[in-house]
């Protein structure tokens, strides 16, 4: 007995399988990569900024607003972003840490959509004789 097979929409609907699979990979792999750009972009300013709290001793203006800049430079919004300085002084070779935390919104279609806390944090020693 010779059975014919009717292979006709067999090729769209691989295709249509394959899409459903990959799209959500492409996006997952590009939506994370922004996040690990985003956190590296702010820990390096996070960096800087402990070190200049080390050199003016401690939680000044002037700090938080190099943070600021760099941030802006990197592309992130300070207002959206939580800095905390502690302590408030230093003296010399005592440690300041400076931690910035800021939210990074991941969207992957036909999967999840979430928010990712980016957390940084750097210390240094103070660098003022007092």
């Amino acid at each position: 007995m010779n059975l014919i097979k009717d292979e006709r929409g067999l090729a769209t609907l691989e295709a249509t399988l394959m899409i459903a699979v990959l799209v959500p990979l492409l996006f997952s792999i590009l939506e994370f990569g922004a996040a690990l750009e985003r956190w590296l972009a702010q820990d390096a300013a996070t960096v800087q900024a402990a070190r200049y709290a080390g050199e003016l001793g401690g939680d000044l203006p002037e700090v938080r607003s190099l943070l600021a800049d760099q941030l802006r430079a990197s592309g992130i919004d300070p207002g959206v972003t939580t800095v905390t300085i502690e302590p408030a002084r230093v003296g010399w070779r005592e440690p300041v840490r400076v931690s910035v935390t800021s939210e990074q919104r991941v969207a992957i279609p036909f999967l999840f959509a979430t928010t990712l806390p980016l957390r940084s944090s750097a210390l240094a020693r103070g660098e003022v004789n007092r």
